[in-house]
C-alpha cells in the first residue's frame, strides 16, 4: 500500500505540472495489476485502418487517419504530437518532415516546400510529383500557411492546433529559453525586467502562439487584422485544443477522428521537474496586455472549447471520467517509477531538470513509445520514410 500510495503521488504530481486540470482515480481503489492488465491495459492500434470501425462510438464512423497539428511552442504540444505520432507510427502513416532536419523533422518559418521534405512512405527520394497530396500527418513546428499544406496533405486531412493561457505559455517560454539563466531575481523578478526594457528581440515571447498560427508580427497590435485572422482560423481548423483542459480537448479531438480511448492515452512530456512561483496578478496582467494577440485568440477558442463540449452530449462526463480512469491503468501497466534527469536542450545548450518514466521490466513496446521521449518515436519515423 505504501508503494502504492508513493505512485499515486506522483501521478497527482505529474498531471499538474503542466496545468493540465486531470484528476485520477486513487490507485488503491482500482483492481489488482493482474485485473488491470486484462481488463483495460492500453494495446497498440490496430495497423489495418480501412477495415475497422470504432466500438466505443457505436460503429457510427470510421476512424480518420488524415490530420495536421499545427504544433505551437510551450503549450503542452509534444505530448499531443507523441499521441498523434504513436498513433501513425502503428499505422504506417507518412509523415511531413524536414529533410534538412534530421534531429526533429521541424519546418523552419516559412520554408513548407515539397523539395525540402522527406518522401512520404513507399515513394522514392526527388520524385515530387508523389509527394504532392500524399502525406497523412503533420505534427513539427512550422507557421500554418494553409495554400501550402494543403498541397503536400491528403485531401481529407482535419485540421487541429493547441493554445495555452498566454500567462502561463509566455512565463514557460521565458525559463525554456534560457531568459532567467541572463539576470539575477526571481522568474517573477527578470519577467517584469523583460516586459520594461525598450527592446523586446525574442519571437517566442512575443505572441508566439499566433506567429505559429500565421499572423505575421507586423499585425499584432492590430486589432482588426487580428479579429479577422481569428475567425479565418475559426473556418479552416477543425479543432483548438485547450491546454488547460487537456483531457476534456481530447474527448473532442476522439470524437472528430472517430478515434478510440486508447489512442488518446498519454504521458506528459518534457515536464519540468520544478516549477516557478506563482506571479502576481498585476504581472499576469503585464503579461496579457503585452501578449493580447495571444490573449485574444485564447479567449475566442477557450469559449469555442465549451460550445463543442455542451454539443457532446449528455455521455461527455462519464466519457471523461472513464478516459480518466484509463489514463491511471495507463500508468500503472506501463510505468515502475519515476525520476528526474538533466536534460540539454539541443539549440540552446542549456541544462533542465526534468521528468523521466522508467518503465516496469516486462514493459510491451507500446508502453516504451508511451514513456520515451518523444525524440525516440520521431527516430522510428524519419527511418521508415528515409528510404
Amino acid at each position: 500500500m505504501k508503494n502504492m500510495n508513493k505512485r499515486f503521488a506522483l501521478i497527482i504530481a505529474f498531471t499538474t505540472a503542466l496545468g493540465f486540470t486531470t484528476l485520477y482515480y486513487p490507485i488503491g481503489s482500482l483492481q489488482t495489476y493482474q485485473e488491470r492488465s486484462s481488463v483495460l491495459s492500453p494495446s497498440p492500434p490496430h495497423r489495418d485502418s480501412k477495415n475497422r470501425t470504432n466500438d466505443s462510438l457505436n460503429g457510427t464512423c470510421r476512424p480518420h487517419d488524415q490530420l495536421v497539428f499545427v504544433k505551437t511552442h510551450k503549450t503542452g504540444s509534444t505530448t499531443l504530437q507523441l499521441i498523434i505520432q504513436i498513433y501513425g507510427y502503428y499505422r504506417n502513416s507518412s509523415f511531413v518532415f524536414n529533410r534538412g532536419n534530421e534531429r526533429f523533422g521541424h519546418i523552419h518559418y516559412g520554408n513548407l516546400k515539397i523539395d525540402r521534405l522527406l518522401p512520404p512512405v513507399n515513394v522514392e527520394k526527388y520524385a515530387y510529383d508523389k509527394y504532392k497530396s500524399n502525406f497523412d500527418i503533420s505534427t513539427g513546428h512550422l507557421v500554418y500557411q494553409r495554400t501550402l499544406l494543403d498541397i503536400v496533405m491528403k485531401n481529407s486531412s482535419k485540421f487541429i492546433s493547441l493554445l495555452r493561457d498566454p500567462v502561463h505559455q509566455f512565463e514557460s517560454a521565458f525559463v525554456y529559453f534560457g531568459h532567467t539563466k541572463k539576470g539575477n531575481g526571481s522568474t517573477e523578478v527578470q519577467i517584469i525586467k523583460w516586459l520594461d526594457a525598450a527592446k523586446h528581440d525574442d519571437r517566442f515571447l512575443n505572441n508566439n502562439q499566433m506567429l505559429d498560427l500565421g499572423l505575421p508580427a507586423k499585425d499584432f497590435r492590430n486589432q482588426s487584422a487580428v479579429a479577422l485572422h481569428i475567425k479565418k482560423l475559426s473556418r479552416e481548423i477543425d479543432l483548438v485544443l485547450i491546454t488547460e483542459y487537456f483531457d476534456e480537448s481530447l474527448l473532442l479531438l476522439r470524437k472528430l477522428m472517430c478515434w478510440s480511448f486508447d489512442d488518446i492515452l498519454y504521458l506528459k512530456q518534457k515536464v519540468r521537474a520544478s516549477r516557478s512561483q506563482p506571479l502576481s496578478e498585476s504581472t499576469k496582467d503585464k503579461i496579457r496586455t503585452w501578449n493580447e494577440a495571444d490573449t485574444s485568440l485564447y479567449e475566442y477558442f477557450n469559449e469555442t472549447l465549451w460550445e463543442k463540449i455542451k454539443s457532446y452530449g449528455p455521455r461527455f462526463q462519464h466519457d471523461l471520467q472513464y478516459f480518466k480512469l484509463k489514463q491511471t491503468k495507463l500508468f500503472n501497466s506501463c510505468i515502475g517509477n519515476a525520476t528526474s534527469e538533466i536534460v540539454m536542450a539541443p539549440a540552446l545548450k542549456i541544462p533542465r531538470l526534468m521528468i523521466k518514466y522508467n518503465t516496469l521490466s516486462n514493459t510491451t513496446d507500446y508502453c516504451t513509445l508511451m514513456a520515451n521521449r518523444q525524440s525516440d518515436t520521431f527516430k522510428r519515423l524519419w527511418a521508415r520514410q528515409d528510404n
